[in-house]
């Protein structure tokens, strides 16, 4: 009877699975669930009969338990409240018009999930005001469970509206702010403190007047700061600090106060993890800070040119007597060789002892480049790497996956068609470089020697010059799967465009073209323009330079998936024709756009675009 059932059940529901060719038993996920039809409860759990002991005792105690009334919306009663009560977190970077408007259309006519968003992320970086313009939909008071909101590039015109809604957001934990164009003071001396606990600034001075109200915040990314601010400061009034990320640590960064007096220095015995982008002090100066951190577990450090770093005897002896905790240390020292090449060496090879690799398991190698010598810890702390012929590795034994962390290469013609002993299985970007004076064309063997391309999603060849042969670039497309962004010469491309093969490439896989070199047309004729639109009718970015401002609009008419443009002017000579002829056009695209510099040599036009 058993065997009976065994076999109807899988009968019945062989059409959902793949049998594995190498053992029957045995199968992979399924596949055309969607298309299934809604079973009862029972007759769904028949197939598990033989896999799930008394299955249908559970099934019985399940259905019990379930009210014999759907929901009004047809679902669950317990299921529809679950689904009521999700939170949700809206990240509106690089985000395309239309889907940032219909999300927007969501919440105006469902008012109720607003109080569902505890985590918002809005950008103007390629958009063109998406902040203001989402501020122009909703209050930020509207969201009143929001605990965590970052907003990228903000400008002026955001700062009025932001100043009245960030007070009344009394649930917000973590805040982030970057921006180039303002001061980000003003925005900090509104935000509701109360129950934040992450937090990023510029530097001290962005928090100075509410530093009476920083005692819960655990986490700190300062963007740029001295060493006196973290003696005297830091942790007087950020006691229970745990996490401390500092892009850029140097003597530049002015204090808060500028006295002779004699400091309290505060201890940050919370503080697990410190991470240091780019420090410019001595190691006798740092020393003062590390010896105020007693419980640190984490630490990563950079800097590049800066022998009294590699000195690994005062190391071990601070890590031993002050970092008694201390897990993970990961750094990268650089030295200039200005110094003797053998003195930096002998310097290095002091982290290659037994304290560092068999007590620790910190593990080093180094490299020596024409000007510099570094020594980093294994696996590479930076997610970007150029290599040039000069750069030699050296290890003391080979390791895997040294540079498994390293998501943007730049390589050297000369680096790839010779022995090079670096390989890169993670990378995002790929930049390709033609040493001057160098003919050679990259041998794709070599290349991919060096990198992975598998995991490739933007190509920069705009140094190479001509030498990129199209049968060349298309092994690299046919390897690339993920590649969806290309960034080239306007010339090279347009050299390109008449090799068929390599056009349907480019038509199925690019999806932004970065075409920008300043001076140069983007077309000398419009049979050309005709050409990069047929081709490149699947882009969604675009960014280039023009010398016509009118042939703006013939682009916007013909590359219908446009969503982001960023297009460098040479000029505008009728001024109002244009701004006439774009407002219209931007009307029909339900668009947002910007110009900057519109009476100088050089506007730049910035538009998100929605088609409806």
């Amino acid at each position: 009877m058993a065997e009976n059932v065994n076999v109807q059940s899988r009968r019945r529901n062989s059409h959902l699975l793949i049998t594995d060719s190498d053992n029957p038993k045995t199968f992979s996920p399924i596949i055309g669930f969607a298309q299934e039809p809604l079973l009862p409860l029972a007759d769904a759990c028949t197939p598990l009969t033989d896999i799930v002991y008394d299955i249908f005792t559970y099934v019985s105690i399940a259905l019990e338990h379930t009210p014999s009334h759907p929901a009004d919306d047809r679902l669950n009663i317990r299921l529809s409240k679950l689904i009521q009560n999700i939170p949700y977190q809206l990240n509106f970077q690089n985000t395309h018009k239309n889907i940032f408007d219909q999300l927007c259309t969501t919440l105006c006519s469902n008012p109720e999930i607003k109080h569902q968003i505890y985590s918002l992320y809005l950008s103007n970086k390629d958009t063109c005001g998406q902040i203001d313009r989402f501020l122009s939909y909703f209050s930020l008071n509207d969201f009143s469970n929001l605990q965590s909101l970052t907003l990228t590039e903000i400008n002026q015109q955001n700062i009025i509206k932001l100043k009245l809604m960030l007070p009344s957001l009394t649930h917000l934990s973590s805040f982030h702010i970057t921006s180039h164009l303002i001061d980000d003071f003003e925005i900090i001396n509104t935000i509701s403190m109360a129950n934040l606990r992450t937090l990023s600034i510029i530097s001290f001075h962005s928090i100075q007047t509410r530093l009476s109200e920083t005692f819960n915040i655990t986490n700190l990314t300062i963007f740029s700061c001295s060493l006196e601010n973290l003696f005297y400061d830091l942790f007087k009034y950020f006691p229970l600090l745990k996490y401390l990320n500092l892009r850029f640590l140097s003597p530049y960064n002015y204090p808060l106060k500028k006295t002779d007096e004699i400091m309290e220095k505060y201890s940050g015995i919370h503080l697990k993890q410190l991470s240091i982008g780019l420090f410019k002090y001595n190691f006798d100066d740092l020393k003062i800070f590390i010896q105020q951190t007693p419980n640190l577990e984490n630490f990563i450090i950079y800097t590049k040119d800066n022998i009294s770093m590699l000195n690994a005897s005062k190391w071990e002896k601070l890590i031993q007597t002050s970092l008694i905790y201390l897990k993970s240390f990961q750094f990268k020292f650089g030295c200039s060789r200005q110094y003797a090449d053998k003195l930096i060496l002998n310097k290095i090879h002091g982290f290659q002892n037994d304290f560092w690799c068999k007590q620790h398991h910190w593990y080093t190698e180094y490299s020596i480049e024409k000007y510099y010598i570094f020594i980093y810890t294994i696996p590479y702390l930076s997610n970007t790497l150029k290599l040039t012929l000069d750069t030699k590795r050296c290890s003391k034994e080979k390791h895997s996956n040294v540079f498994n962390k390293v998501k943007n290469v730049s390589l050297y013609d000369d680096v790839i068609n010779n022995e090079c002993e670096y390989y890169f299985s993670n990378i995002q970007t790929l930049e390709l470089l033609m040493t001057k004076g160098n003919r050679n064309f990259i041998d794709m063997y070599y290349l991919n020697r060096i990198v992975n391309l598998s995991n490739l999603k933007h190509l920069n060849i705009s140094e190479y010059g001509n030498m990129l042969t199209s049968s060349l670039l298309v092994e690299i497309l046919k390897q690339s799967s993920k590649l969806t962004w290309l960034t080239i010469n306007p010339k090279d491309l347009m050299l390109l465009l008449n090799k068929d093969e390599l056009c349907i490439y480019l038509n199925r896989m690019i999806r932004k073209l970065d075409i920008l070199k300043y001076d140069y047309p983007l077309f000398n004729n419009r049979n050309e323009m005709n050409r990069l639109c047929e081709v490149f009718v699947n882009i969604e970015q675009l960014v280039c330079y023009m010398m016509e401002s009118m042939d703006v609009v013939f682009l916007l008419n013909q590359l219908k998936q446009l969503s982001m443009v960023n297009i460098y002017l040479s000029s505008v000579n009728d001024r109002e024709y244009f701004m006439n002829l774009l407002e219209e056009e931007s009307h029909k695209l339900n668009s947002i756009y910007c110009i900057e510099g519109i009476d100088t040599k050089a506007p730049k036009l910035f538009m998100w675009i929605g088609r409806n």
